[in-house]
């Protein structure tokens, strides 16, 4: 596990990495292809169908499997950031002995993103788990996606707008809690003040607390934690 300067998490925790969606934003295939490539290329265990010469094919690492368990301090930890631990190739054995992993060490809080909640939908989140879904704007694939994620059962649900790339309108009436952030990296542009203001505005309405992000250059500070957290 990492140190990590992601607000809203104490810690990163890889034991599988990778995803084949190839968002073009996507911070975590742009390290995999740069700083992390060898080391990410040393690893054999590819998943299933998936090309070994892909730095960001989902890879399983086996030696962190167990890393939650060494860590006593209760901690937040955000679990696989460098991947989609929903992917569709993973494989449903690796995800389960994650999940297993998370809910052996129960003083753990262990936040969880994907951008595949028909795969998230099959499975069952310990009773310390965050489940988030990534959203980057109101169009009909992002939309879609929000709505399959109601089915998804968690002890507190999510949603990430970061990037946030575009208008949204809508925040579901599930959602416990939802982040707010801006694009990264090369070319990085910032979403325009009407789009975060429209979703604090809509959050606000709804009682949904909202965490907005450094990288947003926002003039307010809000870092707001789900009720109950």
């Amino acid at each position: 596990m990492n140190e990590t300067s992601i607000e809203w998490t104490d810690l990163t925790w890889n034991p599988v990495t990778g995803c084949t969606r190839g968002c073009y934003y996507c911070y975590a295939r742009r390290k995999a292809n740069t700083r992390l490539k060898k080391l990410y290329l040393s690893n054999p265990e590819v998943a299933p169908g998936c090309d070994p010469n892909d730095p960001f094919s989902p890879r399983l690492w086996p030696k962190r499997l167990h890393e939650p368990r060494r860590r006593n301090t209760e901690s937040k930890i955000f679990t696989c950031d460098m991947g989609d631990l929903w992917d569709p190739h993973v494989p449903p054995d690796w995800t389960q002995a994650v999940l297993n992993e998370a809910e052996f060490c129960w003083w753990h809080t262990f936040q969880f993103l994907t951008k595949q909640p028909l795969t998230a939908q099959q499975f069952t989140f310990p009773g310390n788990a965050w489940a988030g879904v990534t959203i980057e704007n109101g169009g009909l694939i992002p939309q879609i996606r929000l709505r399959r994620f109601a089915s998804v059962e968690a002890p507190v649900r999510f949603v990430s707008f970061e990037p946030l790339t575009g208008p949204v309108t809508v925040i579901p009436e599930w959602a416990d809690w939802i982040i707010i952030g801006a694009m990264t990296g090369p070319g990085a542009m910032k979403p325009k003040p009407e789009w975060v203001q429209g979703l604090i505005d809509t959050a606000d309405k709804e009682g949904i607390p909202v965490f907005l992000k450094d990288n947003l250059g926002w003039p307010e500070v809000r870092q707001e934690w789900p009720k109950g957290e």
